[in-house]
């Protein structure tokens, strides 16, 4: 399935803070959001996993407005690992996980074979598998992300909502969580900070900025110097990773990209001598 968003408008406390967006999330494909803190990325996101509502415009999956949805069947269809977690939950790991099983459940239903078979893989695919008798409580902040990941997993959904699902990780449970999203290619709408593993792990971008899509495409295309200055402030230079081929971003962590018409963007030739092959952000 894929996720449609149309001409979306969304207030919060008063303020306009998605104006106007549209994207397409296409099947099978991780689709990626990246922006500036308070581009919208967030809101934009809890639209389509409905915990908000928009002013104007529709969120629709596969050509059917996900508002006329029922709860329970709209969470048969998508999952989401929002960036508020959520409580202290007095459950074991296994029981959290569980929960995702519930739009498939009448009420008071028990487990079946089924549900403790998607709910082992589950726990396996994040690799909390022998976690799984310990107290949510317990576990540290990266643990409880991996948890909150399998619970969605659980949910067999078709489209996967995550809000930067790197948070709390380090970098080896990083490494993995985007190695298990690209394996499932789901239909997945992430949003993301870290802009080099945007460039690895997706299809496609969509760049938020003031609550507007500015730019769209593969990241190659859309991750160039001059967008980085303008969007985000920084001086960089785009370049071919040395291990994988991708887009990767280095910034000139010294300062910001200074302010003023009159001062020159990231020269290209100042990214050629970074690595051998290097990539300048401009199409061959």
């Amino acid at each position: 399935m894929r996720i449609d968003i149309e001409d979306l408008h969304v207030t919060y406390a008063g303020r306009t803070v998605v104006a106007g967006a549209g994207l397409i999330a296409a099947e099978g494909e991780i689709t990626g959001l990246v922006g500036p803190n308070g581009s919208g990325k967030s809101t934009l996101l809890r639209t389509v996993y409905r915990h908000l509502r928009p002013a104007a415009g529709r969120v629709l999956l596969s050509g059917t407005d996900l508002r006329r949805l029922s709860p329970a069947e709209a969470a048969r269809h998508v999952a989401a690992l929002p960036q508020e977690r959520g409580g202290d939950f007095e459950l074991t790991v296994r029981e959290v996980v569980a929960m995702g099983r519930t739009p498939y459940k009448r009420a008071f239903a028990g487990e079946d074979a089924t549900d403790r078979d998607v709910v082992a893989r589950a726990l396996a695919d994040v690799g909390m598998a022998r976690h799984a008798g310990r107290r949510f409580t317990e576990l540290s902040g990266g643990e409880r992300q991996r948890v909150l990941l399998a619970r969605a997993f659980a949910q067999q959904p078709d489209v996967l909502v995550l809000d930067e699902p790197t948070n709390h990780l380090d970098i080896r449970h990083q490494v993995e969580l985007l190695a298990l999203l690209r394996a499932q290619r789901r239909t997945t709408l992430v949003s993301l900070h870290d802009l080099n593993a945007a460039a690895s792990v997706c299809d496609r971008l969509h760049v938020l900025h003031d609550g507007r899509v500015v730019a769209s495409g593969p990241p190659r295309e859309v991750l160039r110097p001059a967008l980085l200055a303008e969007v985000f402030g920084v001086r960089a230079c785009v370049v071919d990773h040395p291990l994988t081929g991708d887009p990767l971003i280095a910034f000139d962590h010294r300062a910001p990209e200074p302010d003023g018409p009159d001062v020159p963007l990231s020269a290209p030739e100042q990214c050629s001598g970074l690595v051998p092959g290097g990539h300048t952000g401009e199409r061959p």
